[in-house]
């Protein structure tokens, strides 16, 4: 763990040097300022009574107090009478003493501030405000150990409450860094180290990206296509994470990184921020290569689905002593803007996930319990997750090689509805990549200027530039969504969704970041050729992984009154008579009305026999695709299409007790 350091060159008392390592001056002894590489030192004991300097990331609403910053004293006794005005200074720990208190607490403290019992008044004359704030620290991966969630360095991750004092108001944004100045003190109530901070800056408010490290990326780029900078990047990430034949998953974990806040696209404005599943089987470096990235780029966490369930995603209403409350917020929030990444996402129910398609499609966090209120989630996501073996248990996992084709494991993870909000799905089998070539020395180091891929992200997120489509890319995009729908729309996987333009504005502008497609840093083109990019991806993906195979098998035709005529004899010959078209046209009629409709209700409306007809029907409706089953049976899109071309099988109906020809 790493150790305190000194804030400052020079003793502010002595002015003697500071030697390295010190927290208190070795000429005269008096604490000096340090700074804090990790908000959890405050905890240290020998910090006590030394300014520290140290970061934290804003993790609640914001509970004010008022104080008085200046008071007047009417001190009187049979001999002597005087006003005596007394200033209370921001760092001053009796601005802790006196939040949350009642006004007879509050002059008993006031007046032991003027060392009399002679005290008879004491008028407030000026005020600040004090901030009760929860504080977590930066992290860039968390893990959970037994009962403890650890962070990259080994400390724990837990919140800090800490008290802002503040001459002027100031507005916390959830998720936003703030690096604070202050004195670890105990709480006057229950004696839990907080931080009374007195001074505190915004440093995410003044970093910018470094041009010249820019420039000599782009200087790098010179003469080289879209694929070729996008392979050169490809290459030296192999050689800095020492990962083998996974290009796949770093492509998809790259261009979500580097997806824009907003995208306006066909004068439209929407969501930016990508959304990407990595699924497949263990030991096959998805969590390593997202692990990689973020070291690499130096932005992003990476958390596990235990401390996602622990902490939680979206935030909880927490209650305070007095009975206020606030809300502490999620991991959604706390990387508002920046880059999330779940490993073990299939350890989270479908329930669980589908309470978030609402938050990540919109980008914003509602809490409506006993604290109200709304916080902004504009999150880029990557989900890391195995296979399920929903036959099993929720959380048994299964192989690859289990499903005829791969993008089917799909469904065990995420439900329909979180599938459309993806924007890109790969995956990846243990039988992708030999043996041989895993177990092979790399000794190759990556070139210099791959490392300035960290100053290109934030440049991306710094949403300076503006992002243009050109009029050929505009043309491409609508033409390729058009065509990806028509090959991969899949109703049980909407990958490949009608919003498909959306999905390829997104991809194609985080590609023309990454390979730093502009001239001035102030626009960001977007050509056809990095459409033809993605596109390329997207297809080369989604054919290896059978979503193409499954598509067209499955694609749904338009019925016409023949095709259902035809359906209704070929369910007869199944039956064999045991039902006849007239009932099997109630049925159906039923079951589309409905919505769902469980054994017993078919059974006893109908009047059905178990064996030799409610169970024949049941499958022969379900093998033509009619019918599928849950808790109970549901109605189809054929079925329902069926029942409308047919006008509710009334037509069918009466044809059949008519006798008359039919059609």
């Amino acid at each position: 763990m790493a150790n305190p350091v000194p804030a400052v060159d020079k003793c502010p008392v002595c002015l003697a040097n500071v030697e390295g390592g010190s927290i208190n001056c070795l000429k005269c002894g008096a604490p000096l300022p340090v700074t804090l590489p990790h908000l959890s030192l405050i905890e240290d004991p020998a910090l006590a009574g030394h300014i520290v300097i140290v970061e934290g990331v804003v993790a609640s609403t914001s509970v004010s107090y008022l104080v008085p910053s200046e008071i007047e004293a009417f001190i009187s006794d049979k001999s002597v009478s005087e006003n005596i005005n007394l200033q209370i200074e921001c760092n001053d720990p009796i601005n802790l003493q006196l939040v949350g208190v009642n006004e007879g607490t509050k002059f008993q403290r006031l007046r032991r501030l003027f060392g009399s019992s002679r005290v008879n008044n004491i008028a407030e004359k000026k005020f600040r405000t004090v901030y009760r704030l929860r504080v977590r620290p930066p992290v860039y991966t968390l893990e959970k150990r037994g009962e403890r969630i650890v962070d990259e360095l080994g400390y724990e991750y837990k919140p800090f409450d800490v008290y802002i004092v503040a001459e002027k108001p100031i507005a916390f944004e959830p998720s936003t860094i703030i690096r604070m100045e202050g004195i670890p003190v105990p709480h006057p109530k229950n004696q839990q180290t907080t931080l009374l901070v007195f001074k505190v800056e915004f440093p995410e408010g003044t970093q910018s990206f470094d041009s010249a490290k820019l420039e000599a990326l782009k200087k790098k780029f010179e003469g080289m296509s879209i694929k070729e900078r996008f392979n050169w990047i490809l290459d030296n990430f192999e050689r800095f994470s020492k990962i083998v034949g996974r290009r796949n998953l770093a492509e998809a974990g790259l261009l979500t990184f580097f997806t824009p806040t907003w995208v306006k696209f066909n004068g439209e404005v929407q969501r930016g921020w990508g959304n990407t599943l990595i699924f497949g089987d263990t030991t096959t470096a998805k969590t390593e290569t997202m692990r990689k990235l973020i070291m690499l780029l130096r932005h992003g966490t990476l958390i596990t689905a235990e401390t996602a369930s622990t902490v939680g995603l979206t935030g909880t209403a927490t209650q305070v002593e007095r009975g206020e409350w606030f809300v502490d917020w999620g991991f959604l929030v706390l990387q508002d803007r920046k880059l999330l990444a779940v490993d073990g996402a299939h350890k989270l129910s479908l329930a669980n996930w589908a309470a978030l398609a609402e938050a990540e499609r919109s980008g914003v966090v509602r809490i409506a319990k006993a604290a109200k209120n709304v916080a902004y989630a504009r999150t880029r996501q990557i989900k890391i997750a195995n296979p399920v073996d929903r036959e099993a248990d929720k959380y048994t996992t299964k192989s690859l090689s289990g499903f005829l084709f791969p993008i089917q494991a799909i469904p065990t993870i995420l439900d329909k509805t979180n599938i459309a909000r993806l924007d890109l799905a790969v995956c990846a089998s243990s039988l992708d990549v030999p043996a041989e070539e895993i177990n092979k020395r790399m000794e190759e180091e990556p070139e210099p200027e791959l490392f300035h891929l960290s100053e290109a992200l934030k440049w991306c997120w710094s949403d300076t530039a503006e992002i243009v489509f050109t009029d050929k890319a505009i043309d491409e995009i609508l033409k390729k969504a058009t065509d990806l729908y028509k090959m991969f729309y899949y109703d049980e996987i909407p990958l490949c969704s009608i919003d498909m333009k959306w999905k390829l504005a997104r991809l194609s502008a985080a590609l023309a970041f990454l390979t730093l497609s502009t001239s001035d840093f102030k626009t960001v083109t977007v050509t056809e050729e990095h459409v033809h990019a993605i596109v390329e991806f997207l297809q080369e993906e989604y054919c290896k992984a059978g979503l193409n195979v499954l598509a067209q098998s499955e694609r749904f035709e338009a019925l016409t009154p023949a095709d259902v005529h035809n359906l209704l004899s070929k369910l007869e010959v199944q039956l064999k008579g045991a039902v006849d078209r007239a009932e099997i046209c109630e049925i159906l009629k039923y079951f589309v009305l409905r919505g769902r409709a469980t054994r017993a209700e078919i059974q006893t409306k109908f009047g059905l026999a178990d064996n030799n007809e409610l169970r024949p029907l049941l499958a022969a409706l379900s093998s033509e695709g009619l019918i599928k089953t849950g808790r109970g049976f549901y109605p189809e899109p054929k079925l329902i299409q069926a029942y409308k071309v047919s006008e509710g099988f009334t037509k069918f109906t009466e044809t059949e007790k008519g006798g008359s020809e039919k059609c």
